[in-house]
């Protein structure tokens, strides 16, 4: 029922990188620019995202395991 002070840690960290992330991906598609451009953004925002997933689960692994 209650977490502990490191789960809560974590899940506002990955509170504030979602919320950035969504954030980033509104301003995106709201901005003045062309749909070539906006996709191309897109795809290297969602790259970076994939990077840095990967490396958190590897840092999460390290200090599980």
């Amino acid at each position: 029922m209650f977490c502990s002070h490191d789960e809560h840690n974590r899940a506002v960290i990955v509170a504030l990188v979602v919320g950035g992330l969504l954030g980033a991906g509104l301003a995106l598609l709201l901005a003045p620019q062309s749909g070539k451009r906006t996709r191309q953004q897109i795809a290297d925002l969602a790259e970076d995202l994939k990077d840095y997933a990967t490396d958190l689960s590897g840092k999460v692994r390290s200090k599980v395991g």
